[in-house]
């Protein structure tokens, strides 16, 4: 049963410092646009700065709201100001820093909505030199002190959640478990495109997906791919980051240079991975792997290594896709080969997996689940191609 007429009709608000290219934003977006067909309700993206990639993807029918801070740190007594004037059902945040900001905010606010917080990533403990691990335990003991405040905190999986309760910050019963939301059209048009024609990468290439940073383990996939045999094959991978000079050297180093292509941010990066012989994923940490459904919802082959994180639940236990060991660059050269001649599962049966994580579905569960709401019947949700 939905909302009853004449209910009120408060917002569903969500907060994201900006709409750069990430999978945080991506996801932001997709499950504010998916809102839109459940919910007679508005549905407000609040930004402390109304830039980045995503930006023009947003419906028309979502308000952005900017609050002009420039970012999270500096948005606390500005989205305080929001709550108290919008006074929305929901305020749900994302991005650990953002999170502990939009907290502060509620509290500053009076608590004038339902707080949900989603955790994108694994919860580690932290890394690097004594300043930069000076600043991830304090972080730590902030999320401590803030999430098991909200309302609900959303893990995209299994490993997420046990991360956050490992690491003191909430227990389980305080977690909410839902996926990811996929909107990835697989119309012939896409599945049909040639990126190859007149880009620098030949139509026979591997692609991979994401930030330059250590996370993504760019320099594993770099040395595997130098392993690799079959020397018809180009790598592209799409992503622009902190370790792009790092990464060119180690290709010119490896004499792969004229093969290792990085294009930095793509707009649609499904165009270019519908065509590729095969997709991979090689982070050595991953909280979903949101660029693993898509790639399984485009019906490409998919290498992934087994991080924690959910790679090895997606492709259900390498049933629909190879995994590998993290930083095993033989490992991961042997399963590129085999994947280029042998992939695991088809195409239809990867398809079909990716549908588990349509973004009507996930929306719908956040809005149940995470959210306490229920869709309205005279809004029927719009089931997109092969999502």
């Amino acid at each position: 049963m939905g909302e009853k007429p004449g209910a009120n009709q408060t917002a569903l608000a969500f907060f994201i410092p900006g709409l750069n290219g990430g999978g945080a934003q991506k996801v932001v977006v997709n499950l504010a646009n998916a809102l839109v067909d459940l919910t007679d309700r508005p549905v407000h993206i609040v930004l402390a700065r109304a830039e980045g990639e995503f930006l023009d993807e947003v419906r028309p029918e979502v308000k952005v709201v900017d609050l002009g801070t420039g970012r999270a740190s500096r948005s606390i007594f500005a989205l305080a100001r929001y709550l108290r004037k919008e006074r929305p059902a929901v305020l749900c945040s994302s991005l650990n820093y953002a999170n502990v900001c939009a907290s502060v905010a509620w509290h500053l606010a009076g608590k004038p909505c339902r707080l949900v917080l989603r955790e994108d990533n694994v919860v580690r403990a932290p890394a690097g030199n004594a300043v930069k691990k000076m600043r991830g335990h304090l972080m730590q003991r902030l999320m401590g002190l803030l999430y098991r405040r909200a309302d609900t905190v959303v893990a995209l999986g299994e490993a997420v959640a046990s991360t956050l309760q490992d690491r003191g910050i909430c227990q389980t019963d305080h977690i909410k478990i839902i996926g990811n939301p996929v909107t990835v059209q697989t119309s012939p048009s896409t599945a049909n495109d040639e990126p190859g024609d007149g880009k620098p990468w030949g139509k026979h290439y591997i692609v991979a997906v994401g930030r330059l940073a250590r996370q993504k383990g760019f320099d594993t996939l770099i040395e595997s791919f130098a392993k690799v045999k079959d020397k018809d094959c180009d790598l592209v991978i799409l992503g622009e980051g902190e370790l792009r000079g790092e990464l060119e050297a180690l290709a010119k180093n490896l004499g792969i240079a004229q093969r290792v292509h990085m294009p930095g941010f793509v707009k649609n990066p499904h165009s270019v991975m519908a065509s590729a012989q095969l997709f991979v994923l090689s982070s050595r940490w991953e909280g979903f792997g949101l660029v693993i459904v898509e790639a399984l919802a485009l019906g490409a082959p998919v290498v992934a290594t087994d991080c924690s994180g959910a790679p090895r639940a997606l492709l259900r236990d390498g049933e629909l896709g190879h995994l590998v060991p993290v930083y095993d660059p033989d490992a991961l050269a042997e399963a590129i080969t085999e994947a280029l001649h042998s992939p695991r599962g088809t195409r239809e049966a990867r398809q079909e997996r990716a549908r588990d994580f349509a973004a009507p579905a996930i929306a719908r569960q956040y809005l149940e689940e995470a959210f306490g709401l229920e869709a309205n019947p005279s809004r029927p949700e719009i089931v997109t191609e092969a999502q």
